[in-house]
């Protein structure tokens, strides 16, 4: 592997992307569908699988920082250059490498070549053809349209059969929530630079934060939305790989979330599936497909979890609500993930109390500002009195004491993170 480190350069004139240069001639002629000849798929253009990534494709490879998309990487590159399968995946041949990458130095990539090589126990003569198949560039200076130039200038030194670009968030320089953003650097600016030198490309990228991130209840679909940002990157890329964590700390799940069916997996039965699992190996840093002795492990791992954390029940959440009088909804849900609900789970659970009658909502006016939602086990009256006169004129009914009032104001300024006194909305609240 060869590296180099680069300072970053100028393109005057564009602020969005890289100069449109046109995949196709925009002076031809229309194609009619039914044209279109139906013939057998050039196999030149096939690059991984079953046509799961051909010239000029992108594929996304997605995961949490930290689990090893690196490392993998590093594995994919070597195998695929042998023409060898890796992580289950066949490439159509041996294949020519460029890796452009952000996130490792020269030790980083050095220890994860020889982990792969010694654990894969490469010969010498596995090691030569890597040599003249796979090659590593480390850029840290450019981004947008400068980086995709850098980029045209790298493809043009040789032809390679895949572009490896690791990761999406160091080289796009625009927002990634943004679809004219991501639009501009994969659309606008990647793709020509694909179709120009015929090329595939896979683009590492990252998981948002995965607070609040329940995953359990996702349908296979969802998973190419995994990614961090616009859902205009997962509609861009033909194919999609996510490694999402399991229970057990060395095992992971990979799912092919977009085009799996293309992907070339199979289960003991020969039927397509669309998820694996494989392990950080234990004697080196390289990968290795996960036994069942590891998925028994994983299993394990699940049943303690449960056996150290019961669930939540809704029972859990009324218990929370005073058999009379009122409690704010904010110091509920509140008290409720001090006691060990997930803030999705509060909030859900105390939904379907209310839908079921076992509590009951009820609201207290406040000057300036949205009305305080109170909860109680029974049904209140609404006196819809403002806070200044309950402040005044005392507490009517069942409505909650002052103290559980500033206790209310004070989990509505934690919840949005406002410095300073306890504010709600714009107002400097003082009871």
């Amino acid at each position: 592997m060869t590296q180099r480190t680069n300072a970053a350069g100028g393109h005057p004139g564009n602020s969005t992307g890289h100069p449109r240069e046109s995949a196709q001639d925009e002076h031809a002629p229309l194609v009619p569908l039914m044209d279109i000849a139906p013939g057998t798929p050039d196999p030149r253009a096939t690059v991984l699988g079953n046509r799961f990534l051909c010239i000029g494709g992108g594929m996304l490879f997605i995961g949490p920082s930290g689990v090893g998309k690196s490392s993998a990487s590093v594995q994919q590159d070597i195998l695929w250059s042998l023409g060898r399968p890796a992580f289950g995946i066949h490439p159509a041949r041996p294949l020519r490498i460029l890796t452009i990458q952000a996130e490792n130095d020269a030790e980083d990539l050095a220890e994860m070549r020889e982990g792969v090589c010694r654990g894969l126990r490469l010969s010498g003569e596995d090691r030569e053809q890597v040599r003249g198949n796979v090659f590593y560039e480390t850029e840290c200076g450019r981004t947008g349209g400068d980086f995709l130039d850098y980029v045209a200038s790298r493809l043009a030194l040789s032809q390679f059969d895949l572009l490896r670009i690791d990761p999406l968030l160091a080289y796009m320089g625009g927002d990634v929530n943004a679809a004219e953003h991501t639009a501009a650097f994969l659309r606008g600016g990647l793709n020509p630079l694909l179709a120009k030198h015929r090329v595939a490309c896979i683009v590492n990228h990252h998981t948002p934060k995965v607070t609040n991130r329940k995953t359990s209840d996702w349908r296979d679909s969802d998973w190419g939305y995994a990614g961090a940002g616009s859902a205009d990157i997962t509609n861009w890329t033909r194919a999609a790989i996510v490694i999402d964590p399991t229970h057990s700390p060395h095992v992971f799940q990979f799912i092919a979330a977009k085009r799996g069916n293309r992907i070339g997996w199979s289960n003991e039965d020969g039927a397509r599936i669309i998820t694996r699992h494989f392990c950080h190996a234990s004697d080196g840093l390289y990968w290795r497909e996960a036994t069942p002795e590891d998925m028994e492990g994983v299993a394990k791992a699940v049943a303690a979890k449960k056996a150290r954390k019961p669930r939540k029940t809704a029972a859990d959440m009324k218990a929370l609500v005073p058999t009379e009088g009122t409690i704010p909804k904010t110091v509920l849900l509140t008290k409720a993930r001090d006691t060990g609900f997930s803030k999705q789970g509060a909030d859900d659970t105390l939904k379907e109390l209310l839908d079921t009658e076992d509590v009951f909502e009820s609201r207290i006016k406040r000057s300036r500002t949205n009305p305080m939602v109170l909860i109680s086990r029974h049904r209140q009256p609404s006196p819809e009195q403002p806070q200044a006169e309950v402040a005044k004129g005392g507490l009517p009914g069942d409505l909650p004491a002052i103290s559980e009032i500033r206790e209310s104001l004070a989990c509505e300024t934690r919840e949005t993170d406002l410095p300073g006194p306890t504010l709600v909305g714009r107002e400097s609240v003082s009871l």
